[in-house]
């Protein structure tokens, strides 16, 4: 086994193994006088072009002042558009969101103190929570997201963007009992006013024997938010093709800024990772241009014209459900990983296309780089580039 590079994480994020000792810290209730918003529909918080901090402590929970400038804490290029909001607007929401993003590191330290193991020992039936991690949009971020939504102002982006911060609670594996307990502190928060949720999304495969929590626990949850802050909170199911499962939770604060927690097993976290990246290619997203090797490989998944009745345009969709089909059959693979002691230092195994045609009992076209082992390695080169160009 060899210790590998750290994913690349942007500098507005964090992700930390929690260390109990400055943890009595008194937090305020800042979410009881916080606006009663309609809950709307909110994108996915997305932790791709973070810079990791691996097992990095961060004793230091007190508020920090909002800084009169800021890094981009994305890895995005911002192309030029007939319209968007400025750059200079889009550092300061990011500035500013920056704010409530450390106020919910805060909370979720506090309330989740007691599942984290003591001194990054190794998770238990107790002690669940593998890691925690934060991180705030970056202004280029910000821009692409709000010249697809056509939004032209401060007001629009808070309303409308829901992922501006965003935190991951990871389990040590993908057990319902872990889940369960982790949900039972969020209830205890919201009920002391520290969280106000006001919408939860459960994202389950088709079959529903993989999701980590039941729909009466996260209804039971969605309920403690509508009587702490006489708000309606909406419980969805969410069934993907691509077989994601976790547990995504809408946050509303008290200046209006929304955001989403999520709650999902280690082994579905690492995939996630990796797989953000083709779901933006899919989807005509920008991604890092040190990505441009995973992009290559995944161009014929991509149509060639907006002609669907092209041949070749028929040929790549095929491939693509192929490919969909084969994420779905990764995920359910990491889903039956139930090992709370993993080392910290293994390199990831996904399902390979090899296993993945085995268990398919036919041919599948998908070429043999498109398998996630394979762009792990090369999303894993290009991270170590990214960190080290932004260091120099």
């Amino acid at each position: 086994m060899i210790k590998i590079f750290g994913l690349s994480l942007s500098n507005k994020s964090s992700s930390v193994r929690t260390n109990k000792t400055n943890l009595n810290k008194t937090v305020p209730n800042f979410f009881v006088n916080g606006a009663n918003l309609k809950p709307l529909a909110f994108d996915t918080v997305s932790f791709t072009s973070r810079r990791k901090q691996k097992d990095k402590p961060n004793n230091n929970l007190s508020i920090p002042p909002v800084k009169s400038s800021v890094r981009d804490a994305d890895d995005k290029v911002m192309h030029e558009k007939e319209r968007t909001i400025t750059n200079v607007l889009a550092h300061r929401i990011s500035r500013e969101a920056s704010y409530d993003t450390k106020q919910l590191e805060i909370t979720l330290k506090q309330s989740l103190d007691s599942l984290i193991p003591e001194n990054n020992n190794s998770c238990d039936r107790e002690h669940p929570i593998y890691n925690l991690e934060f991180r705030t949009k970056g202004a280029n971020s910000i821009r692409e997201k709000a010249t697809q939504k056509y939004l032209f102002s401060k007001e629009a982006v808070i309303n409308r963007l829901g992922d501006i911060i965003g935190a991951r609670i990871i389990l040590g594996d993908n057990s319902k009992n872990s889940a369960d307990l982790v949900i039972d502190k969020l209830i205890e928060t919201v009920k002391e006013g520290r969280l106000k949720i006001i919408e939860v999304e459960n994202h389950t495969p088709y079959d529903k024997k993989f999701q980590y929590v039941g729909q009466t626990k996260l209804h039971k949850l969605a309920q403690a938010s509508s009587d702490r802050f006489g708000i309606f909170v909406n419980v969805k199911s969410v069934r993907n093709e691509t077989g994601y499962t976790a547990v995504h939770l809408s946050l509303l604060f008290p200046d209006g800024y929304r955001g989403e927690i999520q709650i999902l097993g280690r082994d579905v976290a690492e995939l996630k990772e990796l797989e953000d990246i083709p779901y933006k290619i899919l989807q005509g997203k920008s991604v890092n241009p040190e990505y441009h090797k995973i992009v290559s490989i995944l161009e014929p998944l991509c149509p060639v014209s907006d002609d669907p009745d092209d041949p070749e345009n028929i040929r790549r969709a095929r491939l693509k459900k192929e490919f969909i089909a084969y994420t779905s059959a990764a995920y359910k693979y990491e889903r039956n990983k139930v090992n709370l002691n993993k080392r910290r230092d293994m390199i990831p195994y996904f399902l390979t296309l090899g296993e993945f045609a085995q268990s398919q009992r036919r041919k599948i076209h998908l070429p043999l780089d498109m398998d996630f082992n394979n762009l792990y390695r090369l999303k894993t080169s290009a991270d170590y580039k990214i960190k080290h160009s932004k260091e120099q």
